[in-house]
């Protein structure tokens, strides 16, 4: 048969599964998936989001190694569809995600941990007394390197019924925003699995992970060509002159996500930056949280950024290094007056703040995003972005 009008297949299979379901396609069985991480799950043992329901492994993450901490199981209403003809290249919702890792990096981003799924485990068919078949052909537990002193500390355990609250948000977004959310918690996850082997690849993923959300909300309430016209009415004018509308809207399309990418950028965070954590270093070790004083230290980290993506030019030593500790709390920033490594040296103003602390700001950032969204916040009114 096939699908109706609606369905899309630009969208993440995670967020298609709930729209399956209320476009009445039958249940074919259902499929159990395990999320590893090195932090463990804590809370009841199980949360439900139809159609998907998240069980707390009891899995123990010892010494920083992997356990299995999270099972999903997704109730699979997915339909049999018509292939459209590939015509042109489309990549609209391209993820390169499996459906369970999709979920992974959405509990990753409200937990602020690292999680990663291994695949699948068992599967179920329609009828509702089967107990299901294992079958681990095609799981795999993650590759992980412990490392002994963290570059990037995250929580020993996490709250497992917090989960259902921002799950049912999710599936109560647009696809668009849904695309975009799932890409900027990919980033993010992403981000922290390679914090402690690679923690430059962690900056300039972290950054990544915002420059999603500030695209998306670039494009929210006008077209690329309008944009364009907004911010480089010379060009799009000569655009006009070359070939009208038509060209006008072909070339934005492709420039769209380069428009004054470092202003959405700082936009995004003014607008979406969290507030300070609750529990914080020495004074001499703290960020400074007011906006001028943040925005100083973000726009270096920015800078920072693409000075390594586009010269080569490697972050500063000691925001690659692990924090130290100043009183009840983690060092924001390194606290020195000045360091040198090599051939090379750095003065205090120049080392805005750990990767941590930028991980904690991206996190909070891309929360509150998720939390404003209106279809969303109608869904599931309390879930709170501190995970």
């Amino acid at each position: 048969m096939s699908e109706p009008e609606e369905f899309n297949v630009s969208a993440p299979w995670s967020w298609n599964a709930r729209h399956f379901v209320d476009r009445g396609c039958p249940r074919i069985g259902g499929s159990e998936y395990l999320l590893y991480s090195d932090s463990g799950a804590t809370g009841g043992l199980e949360t439900a989001c139809p159609p998907y329901v998240l069980t707390n492994c009891l899995g123990q993450p010892e010494n920083g190694r992997l356990a299995p901490v999270v099972a999903v199981y997704l109730d699979d209403h997915s339909p049999v569809f018509d292939v459209q003809p590939m015509d042109k290249t489309d990549t609209e919702g391209w993820l390169n995600l499996s459906l369970d890792d999709e979920i992974a990096c959405l509990i990753s981003l409200v937990a602020g941990v690292r999680l990663r799924s291994g695949g699948p485990v068992r599967r179920f068919t329609a009828e509702s007394a089967d107990r299901g078949t294992p079958g681990f052909y095609a799981h795999r537990v993650p590759d992980w390197t412990a490392v002994a002193h963290p570059i990037y500390p995250t929580p020993q355990q996490f709250p497992l019924e917090s989960l259902a609250d921002w799950m049912n948000r999710y599936l109560a977004l647009g696809r668009e925003d849904a695309v975009t959310l799932v890409r900027a918690a990919r980033q993010f996850r992403d981000a922290l699995w390679v914090a402690d082997t690679d923690p430059e690849l962690a900056w300039l993923l972290l950054v990544s992970a915002v420059e999603v959300i500030a695209g998306r909300e670039a494009l929210k309430d006008v077209a690329p060509a309008e944009l364009l016209r907004q911010e480089m009415p010379a060009l799009a004018g000569q655009l006009l002159d070359a070939g009208g509308d038509t060209h006008l809207e072909g070339v934005a399309e492709q420039l769209v996500s380069i428009v004054k990418a470092t202003t959405r950028f700082m936009s995004c965070m003014d607008k979406y930056r969290p507030d300070p954590p609750v529990i914080r270093p020495e004074e001499y070790a703290q960020v400074d949280w007011e906006w001028p004083g943040l925005k100083k230290a973000i726009k270096l980290v920015y800078r920072y950024r693409s000075e390594r993506l586009h010269a080569g030019v490697p972050f500063p030593q000691p925001m690659c290094h692990p924090p130290m500790t100043s009183g009840a709390a983690l060092d924001e920033r390194p606290s020195v007056r000045a360091v040198a490594a090599g051939n090379s040296a750095w003065m205090a103003r120049d080392l805005p703040m750990h990767l941590h602390t930028f991980g904690y700001i991206v996190r909070g950032c891309l929360l509150n995003w998720w939390r404003s969204l209106p279809a969303a916040a109608a869904e599931a009114v309390g879930a709170d972005a501190s995970g």
